[in-house]
């Protein structure tokens, strides 16, 4: 009987974690698109946006960042571990340029 009781622990335990770290992430991914629908405005897609941006990421070589290559040069100005972090640096680096946000010396 003590090894049933054993493994039920276990597996609330695990089921438990498994819940916290999926709640923890939904949190994170709200606070990501909140934060997108600030910058951006209410009613901008992402995607759309990202799709006319001068700007593109795709996986490294190494599988472990971004890289974030020029579309009209074809140079890579930057790299990022996620692909949010690569979205954000793209949404940034192109509001800037269209002058919707002021410049600075240490940002993307």
């Amino acid at each position: 009987m003590s090894w049933v009781a054993v493994f039920l622990v276990l597996f609330c335990l695990i089921g438990l974690f498994g819940l916290v770290h999926y709640w923890g992430h939904k949190r994170v991914e709200r606070a990501q698109q909140a934060w997108f629908r600030q910058v951006l405005g209410e009613g901008v897609d992402l995607e759309a946006f990202l799709a006319q941006a001068p700007y593109e990421y795709r996986p490294l070589a190494s599988g472990r960042a971004y890289g974030i290559l020029d579309k009209r040069t074809g140079e890579e100005v930057g790299q990022a571990r996620t692909p949010e972090e690569a979205e954000a640096w793209i949404v940034l680096r192109t509001l800037r340029e269209q002058g919707r946000l002021p410049r600075s010396e240490d940002g993307p």
